[in-house]
């Protein structure tokens, strides 16, 4: 395994960290700090109502907090649509550091929902949701922005492992937000809230500052300023310290096409011929890829396992509020999760993609199908949640998030890396948003029909379809996939040459 320069390492991990801060931490404390939120709704609405007796429908409370927590994805989802734009237009550094202004100001509009209370719980709920679109718009266009980031400041040798990184950092902030949320493990009483929204800017804030003070990367330099090779060379040498890569170009390939040793007639693509519906195909396998990480129930879990922890089925008791064990077993998750994720980068880099994703796919659907049927103990849906934890951080989470790129030509990795990462979170949104409408018909059994179905159907997929990518050429991969309907199932040994000619890769 080549590790990268240490330089290159602590810049892609504090990125990779801040990067998917917002995504991780808004999702996680509002599970285990749900009872501060339901604390200030009860006292909008009986300040509002200026009756210190008066208490707030459970009902009205319900349908306020679904909405705010399910309005943080609509703001990932445009933030993911507004990448393409962003990069054209800014490159992927400037692109990141505005939408950091947005996560900012969604902050800023949480600390004016308590500040403006006395206008009752509707108005609380309207300013938080208004806040978490805001936010959301920083957290989805930074998760599809990072991968792009890592290619321009890594050579291609280094990106596999560079780009694990996102799953280990969602994974920390992940438990980071569980803890942070948790008032059994961190006490901190009435000034929860401030400490909760402070929490979520400072990491942000700390990304504007390292895209403010780094220079330039040097694909942005090869592409927007071209004539200025000096400026060129010192940021090159900043990113990648002693390494050379001459062959370094803006996002295409990094292989000389020599001649052929023989023509072949078997052939049906050209490498001279390329454009993005060549890719296509990669990038739809790329997008089940990602659209899987949903049905693995991470993001299932992390928001609601409060709720799928308890035995009460008191409807007035099961959606407000959390106890001790359900808020201690869902940190004891996160952590367990982060664990699993670091493995996962050593693994995904030794043994490949194709095969972790299937084994952690699979096992998240036995799992959860687990979870599901054994729901009325709770030590046994704890322990089948940390399987699942356990699996996405090894085999399915890390691949999910940047295993696109290298599916498609990377000539048109800005275009469909990003795309991807957004089905993935629109996923993510659709199960958030529809759980507990599924849970209040369904109960326990939601979790089959949001998580373990579509995760074994999506397995049965990949398998059929999914080239293994590692130690594989771009030109291999592509091959594999116009010359194979079930390119999951295409041998892995052939002579690319016989159909390409020599590639010399100079990058390696």
């Amino acid at each position: 395994m080549n590790i990268p320069p240490c330089r290159l390492v602590i810049l892609a991990g504090i990125a990779s960290f801040c990067a998917n801060w917002s995504f991780a931490f808004q999702i996680t404390y509002v599970n285990t700090s749900v009872d501060t939120f339901y604390a200030l709704a009860k006292k909008a609405y009986k300040i509002s109502r200026d009756c210190d007796s008066c208490e707030m429908p459970e009902t009205e409370w319900l349908n306020e907090w679904s909405f705010v927590v399910s309005m943080f994805y609509p703001g990932t989802i445009l933030g993911f649509l507004l990448v393409p734009i962003l990069t054209k237009w800014l490159g992927v550094k400037r692109a990141q550091l505005i939408m950091c202004v947005s996560a900012s100001l969604g902050v800023i509009v949480h600390f004016l929902a308590v500040s403006f209370i006395s206008l009752g719980e509707s108005s609380f709920a309207t300013f938080l949701s208004i806040g978490r679109l805001l936010i959301g718009l920083q957290a989805g266009s930074s998760l599809c922005l990072l991968p792009l980031y890592i290619i321009e400041i890594s050579p291609p040798v280094y990106r596999s492992f560079l780009n694990n990184f996102q799953q280990c950092s969602q994974s920390f902030a992940t438990l980071l937000g569980l803890v942070l949320g948790s008032e059994e493990i961190l006490p901190l009483g009435n000034s929860r809230f401030t400490i909760m929204q402070i929490s979520a800017v400072v990491p942000v804030l700390f990304l504007m500052v390292l895209l403010l003070f780094t220079p330039p990367t040097p694909i942005y330099m090869s592409t927007f300023r071209p004539e200025c090779i000096h400026e060129a060379s010192k940021s090159r040498d900043f990113y990648h310290g002693n390494e050379r890569s001459d062959a370094y170009r803006p996002l295409i390939s990094t292989y000389d096409i020599k001649e052929p040793k023989h023509k072949s007639t078997h052939s049906s693509f050209s490498y001279n011929q390329k454009s993005w519906k060549n890719s296509f195909k990669g990038f739809l396998i790329g997008a089940v890829v990602a659209c899987s990480y949903a049905f693995t129930g991470d993001d299932l879990i992390d928001t609601f396992s409060a709720n799928m922890l308890i035995n009460d089925n008191t409807p007035a008791s099961k959606h407000q509020t959390t106890d001790s064990f359900t808020i201690l077993v869902s940190d004891a998750l996160g952590f367990v999760l982060f664990a699993a994720s670091l493995i996962g980068v050593f693994l995904a880099d030794h043994y490949g993609r194709r095969k972790l994703v299937l084994i952690g796919l699979f096992g998240t659907c036995v799992a959860n199908i687990g979870a599901a049927v054994m729901s009325e103990n709770k030590v046994i849906v704890s322990l089948c949640f940390a399987a699942t934890k356990t699996f996405i951080g090894i085999g399915c989470g890390g691949p999910a998030w940047f295993l696109t790129s290298e599916l498609v030509d990377p000539e048109y990795a800005w275009i469909f890396q990003p795309l991807s990462t957004g089905i993935l979170l629109t996923s993510t949104m659709l199960e958030t948003f529809f759980y507990l409408s599924v849970d209040a018909i369904v109960g326990s059994y939601s979790l089959l029909i949001l998580a373990a179905g579509p995760a074994l159907f999506s397995a049965i997929l990949i398998y059929l379809y999914l080239p293994e990518t590692k130690g594989i050429s771009n030109e291999e991969i592509q091959f594999m996939l116009r010359s194979n309907r079930f390119s999951g199932l295409a041998p892995k040994s052939f002579e690319v040459s016989e159909y390409y000619g020599t590639f010399e890769d100079n990058s390696f």
